[in-house]
């Protein structure tokens, strides 16, 4: 009876540790069908757009170079194979293996199929810490517990490490950006975080064993923390560094403090929660990335429309190149984009409306005014605009705004004189060599010949 007992048991441990190690390759598995399937519908989409990108009268395979850089990212520029590569999967094998093999080693960690009385009695350095046994029976019971309690804080933060790597890859095949750097990058981020929690908690019970109370102060939940270990193993790192300040070397300077401000995209118009949410995915979380990205690469990789994207981009330039206080001056007499700031210069009164907002006075936030008059004239003010337009993401912007312009065939004086100016000859060029004259006869010939 007993024995059947222990082979159903057996039998049991069998299935449970093969449902983890397939658990193991579930991820792994689903990463790369998911980014299969992103790119076959990413180079659709980008071999639609090809036309529009296109410049006129320079050649056929003439792209504005921001849609290159989008169609080289999938492989789909014009007239190019897309081959797989046969090597490919040589270069993720081994650091998928080694990822399997470490998630597997957590999840049977973490289910408790390896924990057995005969193994928690035995001393292991790495769970048991400072605590030895002795021939007592009592130190040896301690030593079961407080080894239990140690692997329980491994579990908590091979689960948040683990949860972390699932944000991490997402957002790899979301931005097609994934290698085999990937999977080792979270590979060493599950040990990192693993050996600090496990560190973190050796070090802090033995705090709380050898100082009173008073000294340890309000005890945070053991598992809580390693649970954000596993998020921010960093943040470990940092607490055992705080614990012997000669180990850091460098010192951070107190300025930099007031310099480490973040400005989110939800301030762009347009942009809510969801949106906000959705763009995080491709790692575009303050109006810096916003401001610097490639609208077209935008509308390829999100359910959004060249359009709104493209608003979205200028008006993160606009709050890139000036502080909140001219923002906020700037949208009272509708100044929302990048190239409203530069169609206000055109008339004097919209000019004077311009140097007006932007020399209003800069405060703290808090309605203390730091600077009263910044100098801005209406003699400095083109400068200003100038400096801000030439900013490399600012020029990208405007040659997709104006292709697009050109494309729609709208009938305004600044497209048609962008198209003259596009399509004008080169003044300076020579004038074609008039063709060698042809042999009497040969054009009669010619003409018999294909007809």
């Amino acid at each position: 009876m007993l024995h059947g007992i222990f082979e159903v048991v057996a039998e049991l441990r069998v299935l449970s540790a093969v449902a983890l190690l397939c658990l193991s390759f579930i991820l792994p598995l689903t990463i790369f069908i998911g980014r299969s399937n992103i790119k076959t519908i990413r180079q659709k989409i980008i071999a639609d757009l090809e036309n529009v990108f296109r410049i006129d009268g320079h050649g056929p395979d003439t792209l504005i170079p921001s849609f290159e850089f989008a169609a080289y990212k999938y492989r789909a520029l014009p007239h190019q194979s897309d081959q797989p590569q046969p090597s490919e999967w040589r270069a993720y094998f081994l650091p998928v293996l080694v990822f399997i093999l470490v998630s597997f080693s957590g999840f049977l960690t973490s289910s408790g199929l390896l924990l057995t009385h005969a193994r928690l009695e035995h001393f292991q350095p790495f769970f048991s810490g400072m605590t030895l046994v002795t021939g007592d029976p009592a130190s040896r019971t301690t030593m079961v517990h407080y080894q239990m309690q140690t692997m329980s804080a491994l579990t908590f933060t091979f689960i948040g490490a683990y949860i972390w790597s699932i944000d991490y890859l997402v957002r790899r095949i979301s931005n097609y950006d994934l290698s085999p750097i990937s999977f080792l990058r979270v590979t060493a981020h599950i040990i990192l975080a693993c050996v600090t929690s496990v560190t973190l908690h050796h070090g802090y019970v033995e705090l709380m064993n050898s100082s009173p109370s008073s000294v340890v102060g309000d005890r945070v939940p053991e598992l809580i923390v390693a649970f954000l270990i596993g998020f921010f193993p960093k943040l470990g790192l940092q607490t055992l560094l705080s614990r012997v300040p000669q180990l850091q070397v460098r010192r951070v300077d107190p300025r930099a403090s007031g310099f480490a401000k973040e400005y989110p995209i939800d301030m762009v118009l347009g942009i809510d929660s969801a949106i906000k949410f959705r763009l995080a995915e491709f790692e575009i979380e303050d109006v810096q990335n916003l401001a610097t990205a490639n609208p077209i690469l935008l509308f390829v990789e999100t359910p959004y429309g060249i359009y709104e994207t493209m608003d979205w981009v200028a008006q993160a330039q606009l709050i890139l190149a000036l502080d909140l206080d001219q923002i906020e001056a700037l949208r009272l007499i509708n100044v929302r984009t990048i190239f409203d700031l530069e169609h206000f210069l055109e008339t004097p009164a919209s000019r004077a409306l311009l140097v007006t907002a932007l020399n209003t006075p800069r405060t703290d936030g808090k309605g203390t005014v730091l600077q009263q008059d910044r100098g801005i004239t209406d003699a400095t003010v083109e400068t200003i605009v100038r400096a801000i337009g030439e900013d490399l993401h600012v020029q990208r912007l405007r040659q997709i705004w104006r292709n697009i312009e050109l494309k729609l065939k709208f009938d305004l004086p600044h497209v048609r004189r962008e198209s003259e100016m596009l399509h004008a000859p080169c003044l300076d060029a020579e004038p074609p060599a008039p063709p060698p004259p042809r042999p009497h006869g040969e054009g009669r010939k010619t003409l018999a010949a294909v007809e």
